[in-house]
């Protein structure tokens, strides 16, 4: 089974949703949302189809439209819904429009309601990585319920996270061998691994991916480290079920 533990189902067409939907054949699909009518959406998918399951998040873009009441918004999703299985994608990302201080407030609330309800998260990360860590650190004494989605830092990020036995997943951007991303995935211990595609929005050369394209993200981790297939995904496998409880 291939397990693309971060992709955007819910914001694909209807066409694209279908056609995805009718080919699902030893997949597993872990769909993230990044605001609450995606959220919405997630739900949906995950409820009609056994292969996925839902993320539920806020990323930083939509900041500006939070307000309270969300919180118990998503309170109430959790309650109501067995296959939310994680929290997340939540963050911080410097395009955001709003300041940074204000992302971190809002991150505050959602790690708590994730805390408070013993769900998984999914870190979206996009600024100075030990800020987000620090973060972390006032919440979590370790990371074994923490994934970092779409990892691209430093093999110093990457240590401080596996010390406190997190999780990275690395995403369609390792087709890309940018040299820093390579590095940290060759040091990445095998029980910290994780894989996903974050499409559509992570692209392959000119066009947008799609779940499916996770059979690329395996062939190239197994050949970069060595493994055969088949072990790298019962190792993921392995890892998915841990990390989520699914």
């Amino acid at each position: 089974m291939l397990i693309d533990i971060h992709c955007h189902l819910n914001c694909l067409s209807l066409e694209e949703k279908e056609k995805i939907l009718s080919l699902a054949n030893d997949y597993l699909f872990v769909d993230s949302s990044i605001n609450y009518q995606t959220s919405l959406e997630s739900i949906k998918l995950s409820k009609n189809c056994s292969f996925i399951y839902s993320s539920l998040g806020f990323h930083p873009f939509y900041a500006e439209a939070f307000k309270d009441s969300l919180k118990e918004e998503y309170q109430r999703l959790i309650k109501e819904n067995k296959k939310v299985i994680a929290f997340g994608e939540i963050g911080l990302d410097y395009k955001a429009k709003v300041s940074l201080k204000e992302q971190e407030k809002i991150l505050c609330i959602f790690l708590k309601l994730a805390k408070e309800n013993n769900l998984p998260l999914v870190i979206h990360n996009r600024e100075e990585s030990w800020r987000v860590l620090k973060i972390l650190d006032g919440f979590f004494s370790s990371y074994e319920k923490i994934v970092f989605h779409c990892f691209s830092y430093s093999t110093s990020v990457l240590k401080k996270i596996t010390e406190k036995k997190g999780y990275v997943s690395f995403s369609l951007n390792i087709l890309r061998k940018k040299e820093e991303i390579i590095t940290s995935l060759k040091n990445c211990p095998l029980e910290c691994l994780l894989l996903e595609t974050d499409s559509p929005y992570m692209k392959i050369g000119n066009r947008d991916s799609f779940p499916y394209d996770i059979k690329e993200v395996y062939s190239f981790v197994a050949d970069l480290k060595s493994i055969e297939k088949k072990e790298l995904e019962e190792k993921i496998f392995y890892n998915t079920k841990r990390l989520f409880n699914i």
